[in-house]
């Protein structure tokens, strides 16, 4: 193992999640051969290998984007955040704490964005294939999707869109 750090913030974590969050786990085992890997995670009880050091992190639990999002930016400025990024060669998102990047990246620290899907696309991360007959729909049909869940999902996505 070489003396490489790794730091990952993922929320989910295997097995929660699906095949998103599986992948981000193998992925791990492999990346763990070559640094020394820190998880830092909102699961509570995640599958973990030996050989990777894992952290929870409550502020990470809710999955929900617009309350991610907001304790990822009271994450980052915590001290014990700062400890770890300081520490860390490389910084790994393989989910959505997008607000770690730019933190990161002012410590000048390399970093790795892992996209499971069409986030940066559509805020549910769904696209209907083929995309280019479809679009025109992804804006107004992601807004229906989070009106569908409650008043507050549906200004957070009206007011992120």
């Amino acid at each position: 193992m070489s003396n490489s750090k790794l730091l990952v913030i993922s929320e989910k974590y295997w097995p929660s999640g699906g095949g998103s969050e599986l992948a981000t786990h193998l992925i791990i085992d492999l990346l763990s051969k070559k640094f020394e890997v820190t998880v830092i995670t909102g699961t509570k009880n995640s599958y973990k290998l030996a050989h990777v050091k894992y952290i929870y992190d409550p502020l990470l639990s809710k999955w929900e984007k617009p309350a991610l999002w907001f304790n990822t930016l009271k994450l980052i400025r915590t001290e014990r955040f700062e400890k770890l990024l300081r520490k860390a060669d490389v910084v790994y998102v393989p989910r959505f704490a997008f607000p770690v990047i730019p933190r990161a990246r002012r410590m000048n620290k390399k970093v790795i964005v892992h996209l499971h899907d069409y986030v940066p696309v559509s805020y549910t991360s769904i696209v209907l294939a083929p995309y280019e007959n479809h679009k025109y729909r992804i804006t107004r049909e992601d807004i229906m999707l989070e009106c569908m869940k409650g008043p507050k999902y549906c200004v957070g996505a009206s007011l992120l869109w």
